[in-house]
C-alpha cells in the first residue's frame, strides 16, 4: 500500500500556489464601487485670466467657466463667458471692459476677451489694481494685483553650440541674456524674445523671417531670485534657430543674411505671474506621465479660479547683421 506524502518541494508550491491566490484575493478588495451621488456634484467656477502691463495698449481680460469633473455636461462646457461684467478698478478710477464679439470676417483676428484701450485707464508702474468680475446669475469674483518695477537687461551674448545627430552635427544658435538683480526684495523674472532677419537674395529673392525664442532651462525663462538676491543674474540658453551640416562642410551665419537681429524681453512679474506660470509648466512636463505627482495650480481670484497678475516689460535688442 502507498502512502501520500508531502515533500519539502510539494509544500514550498503549495505555499506559492496560496500566496498568488491571496494576492488575487487582496486586489480584488482593494476594488470598490462607488456610487456617484455620494461624490456630489461640483459647481463650476469662474476662470479669469488677465495681466496688466505698462506697455501693453489693450487691457484685457479672458472669462471662462470651468468644467467640473463630475457634473452636469450640458452646463459645464468650459466655454467663454460672454455676459459678464468686468470691472478694473485702481483708486477713484475704473474702467469696465466690453466684451469682443465677432460677427463678421473682420473681427477674425481679435480674441474673445474683454478688453479696452489702455488710454482709458493707464498702467502705473507701482500702482495696485483690482479686478472684479460679476455675472448676472450672481457670481462675483475678485481680485488684485500691483505691477513691479522694471528691470533692464544689461548684455545679450550670442553664442553656438554644435550638436551630434548621427549622420549629421546640428548648429545650434542661441542668446544669454543677464541683467542685476535688485537687492532687498523678491524679485520674479520671465525672459522670451525673437530673431528677425533677411536673407541674402537668391535668384533674386530674400526670405523675410520671424521666430520665437525657444528657452533650454526646465522653467522656460522663469526665474526667481531665490537665493541670488542682488546679484547679475544670466539666463538660460534661449535658442535663435538651428542648422544641420555634415563634417566636411562649413557653416557661415552671418553669411546667409542680409540683416538679421536678436530682441529679448526681460519681463519683471508679481509673485502670482510666477506661481502660476511655474505650476502650469510643471503640470506639461509631467501630464503623460501616470505615475507622476499631480500638479495644484495656485489661484489669486477671489470665489474663482485663474491669475490677475502684473509685470513690467524691458527689450535689448542685439544686431548681428
Amino acid at each position: 500500500m502507498r502512502t501520500n506524502r508531502l515533500t519539502l518541494t510539494d509544500f514550498s508550491t503549495l505555499i506559492t500556489f496560496l500566496s498568488v491566490i491571496g494576492l488575487f484575493i487582496g486586489c480584488s478588495s482593494l476594488r470598490n464601487e462607488v456610487d456617484p451621488s455620494l461624490l456630489g456634484f461640483a459647481s463650476s467656477k469662474l476662470v479669469v485670466t488677465g495681466y496688466l502691463s505698462p506697455q501693453d495698449t489693450t487691457l484685457a481680460v479672458k472669462v471662462t467657466r470651468s468644467k467640473t469633473v463630475v457634473g452636469n455636461d450640458s452646463l459645464d462646457t468650459g466655454s467663454n463667458v460672454t455676459d459678464a461684467t468686468v470691472t478694473l478698478t485702481e483708486g477713484s478710477r475704473s474702467v469696465i471692459l466690453r466684451y469682443n464679439r465677432l460677427n463678421s470676417p473682420v473681427d477674425s483676428l481679435k480674441q474673445p476677451y474683454y478688453s479696452a484701450s489702455a488710454r482709458m485707464l493707464p498702467i502705473i508702474t507701482g500702482r495696485t489694481y483690482t479686478l472684479t468680475v460679476t455675472t448676472p446669475n450672481g457670481e462675483r469674483v475678485r481680485s488684485t494685483c500691483t505691477v513691479p518695477n522694471r528691470v533692464r537687461p544689461t548684455a545679450v551674448t550670442f553664442d553656438s553650440t554644435t550638436e551630434n545627430q548621427g549622420r549629421s552635427l546640428l548648429r545650434r544658435y542661441y542668446v544669454l541674456v543677464r541683467w542685476q538683480d535688485p537687492p532687498g526684495e523678491a524679485n520674479y523674472y520671465q525672459v522670451t524674445g525673437y530673431f528677425q532677419y533677411m536673407t541674402k537674395p537668391v535668384q533674386g529673392v530674400s526670405l523675410l523671417g520671424t521666430t520665437q525664442l525657444s528657452n533650454s532651462d526646465d522653467n522656460r525663462g522663469l526665474f526667481s531670485d531665490a537665493g541670488l538676491d542682488g546679484t547679475q543674474m544670466i539666463s538660460g540658453k534661449a535658442y535663435m534657430l538651428s542648422t544641420p551640416f555634415t563634417s566636411d562642410q562649413v557653416t557661415n551665419f552671418y553669411g546667409k543674411y542680409r540683416d538679421a537681429k536678436v530682441t529679448v524681453n526681460l519681463m519683471s512679474v508679481d509673485r502670482a505671474y510666477y506661481q502660476f506660470q511655474e505650476a502650469v509648466i510643471r503640470q506639461r512636463r509631467v501630464r503623460n506621465n501616470p505615475f507622476a505627482e499631480p500638479v495644484l495650480i495656485p489661484s489669486n481670484i477671489e470665489g474663482g479660479l485663474g491669475c490677475f497678475a502684473g509685470y513690467n516689460n524691458a527689450t535689448l535688442t542685439l544686431k548681428l547683421k
